[in-house]
Formats: structure tokens, C-alpha cells, sequence
């Protein structure tokens, strides 16, 4: 806290902004005291299932800078959450905006109390307070609180901007711009046949050209019948590199725009659009480019331009991709693309630029009322890649759920029993979609012979980079065991026998005094703050199980998933001396840990 000192000299020149009502305010504040204005994160980036909803403010890995109110208002909701956005802070201008403040550390004290007397009533950390206007107005440069990292990864600030109608609005857009002269970077651009009948390059390989990055003109292309484009693109806003989002994606055939997808502002509601806007893979992520049907989002224009006949005719044509970012700086390449009616027939050997999929596409039999989509869904034993049944109009989107049993192996099963802990026999399942449109998670009928009463400990995980995570329980109905899932990918049925771990405590159990805080409206605690290991590499910890005493007193303590961890803040009037602090915590298996620790509180 010493190094924020320099930064509360900001406050003494602060003077609150004077704003019509109803009126967007004419020079919002940064909310942090930092001379530069790093991104690690902007508006509309990809999440698993839902959009990005503002910026994330680079906080040199570090917390406790100053949060402050961007323009005058009302603090309108505070919430205290273990994930998502951890401890947040809901600011109601002036202006009739709403501004999100989340992943703080610690919450200014006009409303502490109140805090901690509503987490001791319901006895859980977890809580969300609602204001009236007019019950808690804050002026224009005023600390709310300071910066952290709780419910997420790393020391950041996220900071949105909502419109009244509570939609997510980029904040570069209204007052919250950065310095930004990188123009965003073309790394590839993929095509594929989107039909039985089509060809591209006389076969049924998707064909792609790299570079780093792309440039000008890429080489000619030659295609029969309905195809789809897609484009490897990222954004950078400083030397930091963070990889962003960029705000403007165009597409013009022969100087005519046929496809444009603007980031200004979406609805909660129907941001799982967002699966429509991206092609999934094993590598890095790809947009489509052109509008996918069902992709009703704002700032989206223009349709299926490479799947419709009467856009794409025979002839030669030229393709024009250009993607900008919000400063104004933009990259464009362009290609000659020849259409045929008929297959053209093998590429010069020396056309090699554009390279060709290691997997062939194949289409079964189509009868009359069936579709078929792509991208690529599943790959028989030989590596032929199938396209998926689907169930609407278009034959690359509208897909049904694909299931499809695929059992662990004995290597696999070994592999989770030393590294988690977790015990299965062979079944699993992969769940393949092309688009996954729904907001709404999707049941599987389980293909399992199960007892009629499943234990507490067998749940449902979901593979991952690290492993298995848990998902959740299987629900009986009738004779049949059901599972529900909200996203693609491999599922397995485990059984979670070791029960979590509990750490030591502080060093020889002792408790020192807390530094003073350099931010006045944000006090420091009387007792340092210290954490415990709280960590199962099974189902994981379940942060409602934690229950904590104080010398047989309950205590209400943070849990820190993202780092496997319970903060443990003691109340300012433990006195100098010995305490006893005992701590209960269970995994999702319901399997239970308890430790005790003895304290020392000294100065």
C-alpha cells in the first residue's frame, strides 16, 4: 500500500462533474490513478458461452490502487462473491449509466459494516446488497474501493459501462478510450466446402493461407458451389501485447459490403449468439465471415453472402477482409476468387499458397429433408472427418447435439486416479455441436447401467487442459439417468474418494498487526490478513461447505477458489494473545475436512 501513496495526491484536484440528467457525462474519470492505460482484456472478447462485458484495466500485477467513481451517481448494488466478479461494486451516474466495478480487494468502508452484519445474518460470505437512490450518493472522483483480484485469475480491474436498459456498452466508445497505434493483425484465412456439391480447389479439403502477418493480395482461389470463409485475426493495443478483440470486421465482394459485425453493444440475453460468431477448433479460435443465420446481434450485417447462389455467382470476383480496432487503425488483405459451375479440376502444382487440410470432408447420403452442417464434428477411425446431421435450413449452422460414446481408456483412468484422485470405470461420452445456440443447458440420456441410488460421490466432469472438472451430479428420472450440459466436449463419470486438503496456517501461528492503509476511505484491517490451503484436486472445494469458529465463535472468511485458498481476516477487536481457529470444509463429493489452528496475535 506505501507504493499508492503518490496516487492520492490525484484526489486534492478532483472537483465533481456537473451533469444534466439523463445526459452522457462530457469527461468521465478514468476510474484508476495510473499514468498508463494498459488492456489485458476488451469488449465483446470470447468466454466460454457469453461475451467479454467491458475492459479489464492492467494493474501492473499488483492490487490496492484506488478505485474511483467515473462520474457522480449512486452506488446501486454491492455483491460479494468467491467467483465471477468477486467482490463488485455497481455505480449509478448521474447520466442514467451504470458502471461495474469488479475483482476488488477490499470495499470502501461506508459500507463494510453493513457487509459483514448481512454475511453474519445469513451466515455464508456470499451476499448482494440493493440501495435506493439517494441512499448512498457518491461524488465524481470519490474512492469506492481498492483493486484486487477476487473471483478471478490475476490482480486486474474489470470496469464496464451499461446503457439504462442494462446492456453492456464498449467502454472506448463513452470516455474510456487508450492510446492505440497497432493495427490489428490478419494471421490466416480458411476456406471450406459447405455442401455435398462443392469444391474448393477441385476437392473436398478446407484450404487455408497463413502468414505473419497477412498482407495485400493473397493467391488466387477457385471454388464450386456454397463455401464458407473464416479469419485467424488479433488485436494488440500496446507493447504489452495483450491479445484483444477488434471492434470492426468487414467483408466486401467486389466492393460491395456483404458482411460486417460491429462490438458497440449486445443484450445479456442473447449474448450465447456469440457461438454463431466464431468457428471452434483444436487450435486458435476463427470468426466466420459472413452472418450466420439465427445471429441477431447488434451491429451485424449482411447474411450467408459465400453460401447463396444468386450472391456468389460464376465468374471472378474479388474478396476484401479488413478488420479495425477502435483508435481507427485497420489491416485488409484481398483475393481473387474464381467461381465455377462445374468442378475446374486439380490446382497447378505451383499454386501452393493456399494450403490444404490434412482431413478430408465427406458428406453421407442425403435424402430428401435432411442437412447437414459443418465445421467438422467427428473422424472415423481412417481420419475422414464427417459433417453432423442438423436439424434447420442452413447446411452449415442449426445442428442437433451429436453423441458420441467414447470410453477411457485404462492409461486415461490411471491417469485421474494419481493426478485427482478420481476413480472410474470406462464409460464416457463427447458431446460434438457445430453451434451450441442455446442458453439453455441440454439433457443426455446416460447409456449406463447405474443403481437406482447413485452416491454422493460419483459425479459428472468435463475434460480440460488440467484434467477433469466437476460439473455436477446425474438426476434420476424414471429408468433413466440423465446428465445436463452447456457446452460441447468429453464427459466422464468418476467417483471422488480423497477428501480436501487443509494447509497450515501462519507461520508458528502467528498474527501480526496490519499496515496502515494509504487510502483513507479504504481502511486496512487491525490484523494482517492470512490464508490457508484449501485445495481438492477432485471435485474441488465447495466454497458453501466452508464454516470457520474464532474460539468457538463463527467467522465468515473469503474463499479463493482461483488460487486454491481461504483468506482468513480476523475482526479488529480480537485481542493481543492466544486464539483458537477450527476450519470445516467438504468437496463436492460431499467428503469432509477438519483442521484446527492455534493463534498468537501479537504487534
Amino acid at each position: 500500500m506505501r507504493r499508492i501513496i503518490p496516487y492520492i495526491l490525484v484526489f486534492a484536484i478532483l472537483a465533481p462533474a456537473s451533469i444534466a440528467p439523463g445526459a452522457a457525462p462530457v469527461d468521465p474519470l478514468w476510474p484508476l490513478p495510473l499514468e498508463t492505460r494498459y488492456l489485458t482484456s476488451n469488449f465483446m472478447e470470447h468466454r466460454s458461452g457469453r461475451f467479454h462485458a467491458g475492459l479489464d484495466l492492467k494493474t501492473d500485477s499488483r492490487s490496492g490502487f484506488p478505485v474511483m467513481a467515473v462520474e457522480a451517481g449512486w452506488v446501486s448494488r454491492i455483491r460479494v462473491s468467491t467467483a465471477g466478479y468477486g467482490k463488485t461494486i455497481y455505480l449509478r451516474g448521474d447520466s442514467g449509466r451504470t458502471y461495474v466495478y469488479a475483482h476488488l480487494s477490499r470495499i470502501g468502508n461506508r459500507w463494510r459494516d453493513q457487509i459483514r452484519r448481512t454475511q453474519a445474518q445469513r451466515g455464508r460470505y456470499d451476499v448482494t446488497l440493493h440501495f435506493p437512490a439517494g441512499k448512498h450518493d457518491v461524488r465524481r472522483g470519490e474512492v469506492l474501493a481498492v483493486s484486487g483480484q477476487s473471483g478471478t485469475s490475476g490482480p486486474h480491474l474489470h470496469f464496464e459501462v451499461r446503457d439504462r436498459a442494462n446492456r453492456p456498452l464498449d467502454p472506448q466508445a463513452h470516455g474510456f478510450g487508450v492510446p492505440d497505434t497497432i493495427a490489428p493483425v490478419i494471421h490466416k484465412v480458411r476456406v471450406m466446402p459447405a455442401a455435398p456439391e462443392a469444391r474448393v480447389e477441385g476437392d473436398l479439403f478446407a484450404y487455408s493461407v497463413s502468414g505473419d502477418p497477412l498482407v495485400g493480395e493473397l493467391p488466387r482461389l477457385r471454388v464450386v458451389g456454397p463455401v464458407a470463409f473464416t479469419a485467424q485475426v488479433l488485436e494488440v493495443a500496446d507493447i504489452k501485447g495483450h491479445r484483444l478483440e477488434p471492434y470492426r470486421l468487414s467483408v466486401s465482394l467486389d466492393d460491395s459490403l456483404v458482411y460486417e459485425a460491429r462490438n458497440e453493444v449486445y443484450d445479456f440475453a442473447a449474448q450465447h449468439r456469440m457461438r454463431l460468431e466464431w468457428r471452434e477448433s483444436d487450435g486458435p479460435r476463427e470468426h466466420w465471415l459472413h452472418r450466420r443465420p439465427g445471429n441477431d446481434l447488434p451491429g451485424r450485417l449482411g447474411g450467408g453472402w459465400s453460401l447463396d447462389p444468386a450472391v456468389l455467382q460464376p465468374g471472378r470476383h474479388v474478396v476484401r477482409l479488413e478488420v479495425a480496432d477502435r483508435a481507427g487503425n485497420a489491416s485488409a488483405v484481398h483475393w481473387p476468387l474464381v467461381v465455377f459451375e462445374d468442378a475446374p479440376g486439380e490446382p497447378p502444382a505451383s499454386r501452393s499458397e493456399w494450403a490444404r487440410d490434412p482431413v478430408r470432408i465427406e458428406w453421407p447420403t442425403v435424402s430428401d429433408g435432411d442437412q447437414w452442417m459443418t465445421p467438422y464434428l467427428g473422424r472415423d477411425a481412417d481420419g475422414v472427418v464427417f459433417a453432423q446431421r442438423g436439424d434447420g435450413a442452413d447446411p452449415l449452422t442449426r445442428g442437433i447435439h451429436t453423441h458420441i460414446p467414447d470410453n477411457l481408456t485404462a492409461a486415461e483412468r490411471g491417469a485421474a486416479i494419481l493426478k485427482q484422485g478420481l476413480h472410474a470405470d470406462a464409460w464416457s461420452i463427447r458431446i460434438l455441436a457445430a453451434d451450441w445456440t442455446s442458453a439453455q443447458p441440454v439433457t443426455v440420456v446416460m447409456a449406463h447401467g447405474l443403481p437406482d441410488t447413485i452416491p454422493d460421490d460419483l459425479g459428472l466432469y468435463r475434460q480440460n487442459h488440467r484434467g477433469w472438472s466437476y460439473v455436477g451430479n446425474p438426476q434420476r428420472q424414471g429408468e433413466h439417468w440423465l446428465l445436463e450440459t452447456d457446452e460441447p466436449g468429453r464427459y466422464a463419470l468418476f467417483i471422488d474418494r480423497n477428501a480436501p486438503y487443509l494447509g497450515p496456517g501462519p507461520d508458528e501461528g502467528i498474527v501480526r498487526g496490519a499496515e496502515a492503509s494509504a487510502v483513507g476511505a479504504v481502511s486496512a484491517p487491525v490484523w494482517e490478513i492470512f490464508a490457508i490451503r484449501a485445495e481438492d484436486m477432485g471435485a474441488g472445494v465447495n466454497p458453501t461447505s466452508v464454516t470457520v469458529t474464532l474460539d468457538a465463535r463463527p467467522l465468515i472468511v473469503e474463499p479463493d477458489p482461483p488460487r486454491d485458498r481461504l483468506l482468513i481476516e480476523l475482526p479488529d477487536e480480537t485481542p493481543l494473545g492466544g486464539h483458537r481457529l477450527d476450519v470445516h470444509v467438504s468437496d463436492y463429493a460431499g467428503r469432509v475436512t477438519e483442521r484446527s489452528y492455534e493463534l498468537n496475535l501479537i504487534r
